[in-house]
């Protein structure tokens, strides 16, 4: 059975593919983001689609047995469409890549009539991604974003105890009621609402949690009213909170002045109060399920401070979070929802992150000659000491990862060890705030001694703390309260990135490295060869292991301005658009609703 899963509305669409056609469950999945170069894109996701269809060797959708799609919101404009023929024809288009008539072209033309047709509520589909991919036969599973839930897995079946959000069924203690509990403002949108009074947009949670991390240094001083009457059973309910914080300021001033007293505190506390409330549901979800496994996703979970506070708790006996645990990995779980709901038998244990395609180095020596780049091999123990020396090496190797956190295939590496690194690499090479921390890849079989970190954390999804007596030593992996989001890296999952650290050890007695996300502020992370080289030029990278191959610039390495290589790299994107309308889409019915549309909007602008 092949069971392709999408997620086409909202922000980060993309596809995950699985089949168990020879024995096992094989797995790949992307967001279109990676493709497309348009962070948390909101595109009908035909470059995903195309991506997965071909990773399996499969040349169009009819070769599909099922297609699950994520029922993002479960009323929509119109019967047949989750964007509405009016918004369409009004370019509905309120921020990023968001535009509704492409998308409405787009979805109301593919061509599903090759295969069934499945829809998944979008709440279940985060809890497929984490239940099935986790090792358990029996967990209690907790979803906590912009909607919530709380499930039991046993075996291959999913129950739903209690669920709400996204206007579909709501669920309570195993029964749907009568009436739908409709949202308000819950524990993610009250993160959500100071992220933006700290000046950041809908996807700013990460900098809200690093600027938390300096409030030890400021007089503690809460600075909204939480509501305390806001549980009502698994329903979290801020709104009371949120309407008393109307008039508060939003901050407007340079990236550098965010690190005082007032911000960091009003960080701090939306902090508290997220794991206050994620700890309280991890109990609910223990108290009715008595499981004594728990499986995460949504986007709380990619909160690494509340996920080891829930390790810490002593609630459960051992946990799995979904490393693509915010909208990135709905497709996977639509998917996932869909194989095992149809009678697939194949279990499956997602040990890695790496779902997606290795690069191929066949055409890379092409685009080192375009750029008039060097090339020469080099193995591990050269890359190593080169980071020894300072340098600082975007790595792209193997199948990329699946999820926002680059995990060695799709890095920039340095080390660990000076104290301006971190400066070094937020101001030259990924141009973001100057308070932002980094993370440390360390050996899964040999963690260093001066870490408190999980021994199995492959995700770099929780939190772990740099012994007082070594933070000097490795500062520039150590965050501002001492705590550092580890990666484990093993030898059987990553070879080569696991040797590479294993060099670094033996050349600097430091037995890890720095990694971050191979990309520029406001590009997703690399995916392709030209991704990688398009970013080396316009960042200060000193070089690049591609492939095997250490890639560096030469004398006649042209000056590149940033802007027109991005602008090369839509006009390209825009072509392969046009390529995969041909491919997956009905061309007459695409070229008819789109004459429509024009037709339509001509003859209100004449009436107007």
């Amino acid at each position: 059975m092949i069971v392709l899963g999408l997620k086409c509305y909202s922000h980060d669409t993309g596809a995950a593919i699985v089949s168990d056609a020879g024995g096992g469950l094989r797995v790949h999945a992307i967001s279109e983001a990676r493709l497309n170069r348009r962070k948390h894109s909101f595109t009908y996701p035909l470059m995903s689609i195309a991506y997965c269809l071909d990773s399996l060797g499969l040349e169009s959708l009819s070769q599909v047995d099922l297609v699950c799609i994520d029922r993002h919101m479960e009323t929509w404009p119109e019967e047949n469409s989750q964007f509405g023929y009016q918004k369409a024809l009004d370019r509905y288009q309120p921020r990023y890549d968001d535009n509704h008539r492409w998308n409405y072209l787009a979805e109301q033309s593919i061509d599903f009539s090759g295969t069934a047709l499945r829809w998944v509520n979008h709440v279940d589909a985060h809890a497929a991604s984490a239940y099935y991919a986790s090792p358990f036969d029996d967990a209690a599973v907790l979803i906590a974003e912009g909607g919530t839930g709380i499930y039991r897995g046993e075996g291959a079946v999913l129950g739903t105890i209690d669920r709400i959000g996204y206007l579909g069924d709501s669920y309570r203690d195993g029964a749907k009621l009568a009436t739908r509990r409709d949202h308000f403002v819950n524990s993610s949108f009250l993160y959500d609402r100071v992220s933006e009074l700290l000046g950041y947009d809908i996807f700013g949670a990460g900098q809200t949690m690093a600027l938390a991390g300096y409030a030890h240094r400021f007089p503690k001083r809460d600075l909204f009213d939480v509501d305390p009457d806001r549980f009502d059973d698994f329903i979290i309910n801020h709104d009371r909170t949120v309407h008393a914080m109307l008039d508060m300021e939003t901050y407007a001033g340079a990236d550098a002045g965010i690190v005082d007293a007032h911000w960091t505190n009003l960080a701090r506390q939306a902090q508290e109060t997220l794991e206050e409330d994620i700890l309280y549901l991890a109990w609910l979800a223990r108290k009715k399920t008595r499981a004594k496994n728990l499986c995460l996703a949504g986007g709380a979970a990619l909160n690494c401070i509340i996920n080891r506070k829930i390790m810490e708790s002593g609630l459960f006996r051992d946990m799995f979070i979904q490393p693509a645990a915010s909208d990135e990995g709905i497709p996977l779980g639509a998917a996932l929802h869909g194989y095992y709901a149809s009678g697939g038998t194949e279990r499956w244990h997602m040990e890695h992150a790496y779902l997606g395609k290795a690069p191929g180095g066949g055409d890379c020596h092409q685009l080192f000659d375009k750029w008039r780049l060097t090339s020469e091999p080099a193995d591990p123990d050269a890359v190593a000491k080169l980071l020894a020396g300072g340098a600082i090496v975007g790595r792209i190797d193997g199948p990329s990862e699946y999820g926002p956190r680059a995990l060695g295939n799709r890095s920039i590496l340095a080390d660990p060890r000076p104290a301006d690194m971190k400066d070094r690499l937020n101001a030259g090479i990924k141009h973001r705030e100057g308070f932002r921390p980094f993370a440390p890849s360390c050996l899964a079989d040999a963690p260093p001694e001066f870490f408190d970190t999980p021994h199995d954390s492959p995700f770099m999804i929780v939190a772990g703390q740099v012994a007082p007596t070594h933070r000097d030593q490795v500062p520039a992996v150590t965050h501002a309260d001492g705590s550092c989001r580890v990666q484990t890296v093993a030898r059987e999952t990553n070879p080569d990135y696991h040797a590479l650290i294993d060099a670094f050890g033996a050349e600097t007695g430091i037995p890890l490295v720095l990694n971050t996300s191979f990309n520029d502020r406001g590009e997703p992370i690399v995916e392709s060869p030209e991704d990688a080289i398009s970013c080396f030029l316009r960042t200060g990278l000193d070089a690049l292991w591609m492939d095997g191959m250490l890639v560096r610039k030469s004398a006649a390495t042209p000056e590149v301005d940033g802007e027109t290589l991005l602008a090369a790299t839509a006009e390209q994107v825009a072509r392969q658009y046009t390529d995969l309308i041909e491919r997956f889409c009905d061309m007459a019915a695409y070229v008819a609703l789109a004459g429509q549309l024009t037709d339509r909007e001509k003859s209100l602008s004449e009436v107007g």
